[in-house]
């Protein structure tokens, strides 16, 4: 296990700056954007759904072809120590929007379009409409706001519409939209249909001040690419008549993804906006596995030398794909490994990059990290903690323990009842294979403590089973 994993570290994270010809940065200047100094820039912030850390040829895959997000990379900043809020879809995304750890609202798992199911898991039908958002600050802020493809932050029929959100206009998918972005959308077709609402946005404000949350609902299984698709890959054609190849269905979606996305910088190119628009493309969560419900004949999602997938808290679950492109204020060719950002930090970096103030109120749990999106590897200050209640699907090797915090270099694992304690140094380790609680008592110590404390801030922490992230997962309905 242990060669295996250094092995693909080789291949997969230190193969980054050979993969896009760039170097690392260290102490480079950069000029932080201000309303006063120049226009406000425009974001746009492309988010895939369960795309895997070492799925794109710049974060070292050698087979699947990514040539407009490898360019991307190349005109811009690459991280490899970006992680999700959650390692499964709406907690993710609550952490997107809200800057906060999202067990703070009671949304552990994805949210259902019905409150039975919502319920079961302990959780509301929708993240409060009240709670101040990051499209909210942004509209405050004479900003248009747009919100294309996935939601998933509430579909139950009393969900509020995305527009309650501090969103102008919204075109979106597992939401209680009226305006449904995939109604008579054919599977293959819905990365292209998202890009189309998207350009339309663009063209019809060009002239003013945007911010875009541009969410697509691939690689997220069930997959199907079209016949037109799958043809770029006829080396994973299978075998018998009739049946598509596991990789070449996983491999032909993520192509399609990486040609959307360049139609999308395509046109801020032709209509001379890209100097003045930051655009950042990133995944929810890691791939879902070949043993996960749907994706039996698709899960050929890769985390590159990483443990876990998603719904697990493992690496493979939380860090993902992070790059940056704005060709006026970001670096070009640049990979940092030292700067560690999560989904949390965006609102407050978003805000900081536009001229934003951040009311008091909000008391983000991230922090402003534009400093490292602008060039500059920045030291966090604060944690980062996770709380997963559930479990993955098969495999003991996936399963992680049910608390997870990082500090710098050092991240640690346990269960409530302080089960399954698990240390690592994920620089020197980010494998996870060889725990080094029991070398250092302290490190647990300190950090544990501070773990457990948050754990048992966190509003219904008694409906959460004391040894959840054992290796026999409760789900509800179900017994031990």
């Amino acid at each position: 296990m242990k060669t295996y994993c250094m092995t693909r570290r080789i291949e997969g994270i230190a193969v980054l700056g050979v993969a896009i010809g760039c170097v690392l940065v260290s102490g480079m200047k950069s000029t932080l954007v201000s309303s006063q100094d120049s226009a406000r820039p425009n974001i746009i912030f492309i988010f895939a759904d369960d795309m895997g850390f070492g799925d794109l040829g710049c974060y070292g895959h050698r087979k699947i072809k990514t040539p407009r997000l490898d360019k991307m990379a190349s005109e811009g900043l690459l991280f490899t120590n970006f992680t999700a809020s959650s390692p499964v879809c709406s907690p993710s995304r609550v952490g997107i929007m809200t800057s906060h750890f999202p067990a703070q609202y009671r949304v552990h798992y994805a949210l259902n379009d019905t409150s039975e199911y919502n319920q079961g898991f302990n959780m509301p039908d929708y993240l409060d409409p009240q709670v101040t958002t990051l499209t909210d600050l942004f509209q405050t802020a004479g900003y248009k706001t747009g919100h294309f493809g996935k939601w998933h932050l509430g579909e139950t029929p009393d969900a509020p519409e995305p527009t309650e959100y501090g969103i102008d206009e919204s075109s979106t998918f597992k939401s209680n939209d009226r305006n449904q972005i995939y109604d008579g959308v054919e599977p293959h077709e819905k990365t292209g249909k998202l890009i189309d609402v998207t350009i339309d946005f663009i063209e019809r404000h060009k002239d003013e001040p945007f911010y875009i949350n541009c969410w697509l609902f691939d690689p997220h299984v069930v997959l199907a690419p079209s016949k037109e698709q799958l043809a770029d890959y006829p080396e994973f054609k299978a075998r018998a008549e009739g049946f598509t190849g596991t990789t070449q269905v996983y491999y032909a979606v993520i192509t399609n993804i990486d040609r959307h996305v360049g139609r999308l910088l395509d046109k801020l190119d032709q209509l001379g906006l890209s100097e003045n628009t930051l655009v950042i493309f990133s995944s929810d969560n890691g791939p879902s596995p070949i043993w996960g419900i749907g994706s039996a004949h698709s899960g050929a999602g890769d985390v590159g030398p990483l443990r876990g997938c998603k719904a697990s808290l493992y690496e493979g679950g939380i860090r993902v794909p992070f790059i940056a492109r704005w060709p006026s204020r970001v670096p070009a060719g640049v990979v940092d490994d030292s700067s560690v950002l999560s989904g949390v930090d965006l609102l407050p970096t978003f805000c900081r990059i536009a001229g934003i103030e951040v009311p008091g109120e909000v008391k983000p749990d991230g922090e402003d990290m534009s400093r490292a999106l602008l060039g500059t590897p920045t030291t966090r200050s604060k944690p980062l903690m996770w709380q997963y209640r559930f479990g993955p699907w098969g495999r003991h090797l996936q399963k992680s323990p049910a608390l997870a915090m990082r500090d710098g270099d050092w991240k640690l694992m346990m269960n409530p009842d302080g089960s399954r304690i698990e240390l690592y140094n994920l620089t020197k380790n980010p494998c996870e294979v060889d725990s080094l609680a029991n070398e250092y008592p302290q490190i647990v110590e300190r950090m544990g403590s501070k773990l457990l404390k948050w754990h048992l801030s966190l509003p219904d922490v008694e409906s959460m089973p004391v040894n959840t992230g054992s290796f026999d997962y409760p789900w509800p309905g179900k017994t031990r």
